[in-house]
């Protein structure tokens, strides 16, 4: 009876000790969360290691403290972080996201396409991965994969502004100067605040001599007060 009685008391202790580290864990969280979208990268991240401690088999702890490494552009403890995340959570798309940003930004590119990969095993049409794949093929020097990807994730997302820019961007690489006019086309369209578009043809069509298109960008340009324009549109196009 002393022994059952002894056991039972044991069991409301140990009880009592998990919530009570589940309830300080909860409110280690919230402060970090807190810090978090205060931009206060540091303080979340030293909250985020206090979490872990109490809950190191939380894949979440492991991944917010990876993102704020990743915001604090500490990509080395970023990579560890979200590789941890992923040992406990393999299939957590966004760990994959975040650390082939990682690795992107760290030069590893090849790397970063191989987390990029997965995420596109799983969503085979996401604009997202397609566009990170296509930019570290591009950093790689595989620039017609790069188009590749871009075609594909416009394939996808046809009202994306900000891919046919990176397209236009990637096709005067490429050479493929018409291609880029077609392009900032569309950017002009889907991006009507991006006034910087109208310089950018005038320059494009600087180099396929159609001096008139060129001219009459860079006054576009000019009136929207993209002062960069004014040079050109002096050298080119004031004899017109």
């Amino acid at each position: 009876m002393i022994k059952s009685k002894a056991h039972y008391i044991t069991c409301i202790v140990m009880l009592f000790v998990l919530q009570s580290s589940a309830q300080q864990g909860s409110e280690i969280l919230i402060k970090a969360n807190k810090a978090s979208l205060e931009r206060d990268y540091t303080k979340a991240y030293d909250l985020y290691t206090k979490y872990i401690q109490i809950n190191s088999k939380d894949f979440r702890g492991y991944f917010n403290r990876g993102t704020s490494a990743y915001n604090a552009k500490k990509y080395s403890s970023a990579i560890q972080d979200f590789t941890k995340t992923l040992q406990l959570n393999p299939i957590f798309l966004e760990a994959y996201y975040f650390r082939g940003q990682s690795f992107y930004h760290s030069k590893k590119y090849e790397k970063a396409i191989s987390d990029y990969n997965y995420g596109l095993q799983k969503k085979p049409n996401s604009s997202s991965f397609l566009k990170l794949r296509s930019e570290a093929y591009a950093a790689s020097g595989r620039k017609d994969a790069a188009l590749m990807d871009l075609n594909m994730a416009i394939k996808a997302d046809k009202l994306s502004g900000d891919l046919y820019k990176r397209r236009a961007e990637l096709k005067v690489q490429l050479n493929d100067i018409e291609g880029s006019i077609k392009d900032y086309n569309a950017v002009e369209k889907l991006i009507p605040s991006y006034k910087m578009v109208h310089y950018l043809k005038g320059k494009l069509y600087l180099q396929i001599k159609e001096i008139e298109f060129a001219c009459e960008e860079f006054e576009k340009a000019l009136e929207y007060k993209i002062v960069v324009a004014d040079k050109l549109n002096e050298e080119y196009c004031t004899s017109l």
